[in-house]
C-alpha cells in the first residue's frame, strides 16, 4: 500500500536530531521528499549524511538549509529564505516545526523581557513568521498542513515561564487553525522523550530524570523519539484533523 506521503514534499524545522530526526526518517522511508533545516549547519549535514546512507537510491530526494530562527531582527527574511529553498522544486505539502532552544530559566524575580524573549523567539515568533510567508509556498488545501510543538507544561506546569510558552504555541496553532483554512494546522505535546539532547548533561543527572519520569508515567516508561515521531506523521496523514494538539506523553497530564 503506498503512503500517504509518498512523493510529498515536506520541510522539517529543527529536523536534525531527537523527534525532528525521527520524523524526517520516517517521512523519507514512507516516500517523501524531505528539506531538514537547522541552525547548525554541521548538524545539518549530519542528519542528511544519515538519511541517505539509510537509502542510497533515494539520496537526492533529501536536502538540506541552514537556518538560525534565535535572530530576532533577521527571522522573517531567514524563515521566507528557507521557504523559498524548500519549494523550489514543488509547493511545500507539509511543514514540521520541532525546532526550539533551551534558554536558562530563572526565577521570576530576576528575569526580564529579554529573557522571555529569548524563550519566545523560536518557538512563538518562529511560528508566526512561518504561518505568515508559509501560503505562498504551499499548496492551499486540506492535504497541505503545519504541525507545531508545545509541551506537557501547558497543562502541567512546573514552574513559570515554560508554561506560557507551551500554552502561547497551542493558542497560535488554534488562531492560525483558522485564519489558513483550508490548509491544516495542528501541534503535537511531547512529554519526557530521550533525545540527543541529553547527552550534553552530566550522567547522574539524567539519570535522575528518568528515574522521576518513569514514576510520573502510566506506561512506566520514559518516550523514545521513534514512538513521538508517530504523533507528526498521523497529523499530516489525516486531512480532516486541524486546530488539534496531540499528547504523547505516557499519560503524565493523568498523574
Amino acid at each position: 500500500m503506498i503512503s500517504k506521503l509518498a512523493g510529498k514534499n515536506i520541510l522539517h524545522i529543527g529536523g536534525t536530531s531527537g523527534i525532528g530526526f525521527a520524523v524526517a526518517q520516517q517521512a523519507f522511508r514512507d516516500g517523501a521528499n524531505i528539506t531538514v533545516s537547522s541552525s547548525s549547519k554541521e548538524r545539518v549535514e549530519k542528519a542528511v549524511g544519515r538519511l541517505r546512507d539509510s537509502n542510497p537510491v533515494r539520496a537526492s530526494a533529501v536536502r538540506s538549509h541552514v537556518a538560525d530562527l534565535s535572530k530576532r531582527d533577521t527571522l522573517e527574511e531567514t524563515i521566507e529564505n528557507l521557504l523559498q529553498y524548500a519549494a523550489k522544486t514543488s509547493p511545500i505539502d507539509h511543514i514540521v516545526f520541532t525546532a526550539g532552544n533551551v534558554p536558562q530559566l530563572v526565577p521570576l524575580s530576576e528575569t526580564t523581557f529579554n529573557h522571555v524573549d529569548a524563550f519566545l523567539t523560536v518557538r512563538f515568533f518562529g511560528a508566526i513568521a512561518l504561518a505568515k510567508y508559509a501560503p505562498k509556498y504551499m499548496s492551499l488545501s486540506k492535504s497541505s498542513s503545519i504541525t507545531l510543538t508545545s509541551g506537557t507544561q501547558s497543562k502541567k506546569p512546573s514552574s513559570w515561564l515554560p508554561p506560557a510558552v507551551c500554552g502561547a504555541v497551542e493558542g497560535l496553532m488554534k488562531g492560525l487553525a483558522i485564519t489558513l483554512s483550508p490548509m491544516r494546522v495542528n501541534a503535537v505535546s511531547p512529554g519526557f522523550i530521550l533525545t540527543e539532547l541529553m547527552e550534553r548533561l552530566p550522567e547522574n543527572m539524567v539519570q535522575g530524570a528518568i528515574e522521576k519520569h518513569t514514576k510520573a508515567s502510566l506506561t512506566k516508561d520514559i518516550g523514545y523519539p521513534d514512538d513521538a515521531a508517530e504523533a507528526y506523521l498521523y497529523l499530516m496523514k489525516d486531512r480532516f484533523v486541524t486546530g488539534s494538539t496531540i499528547a504523547t506523553n505516557g499519560g503524565a497530564w493523568l498523574v
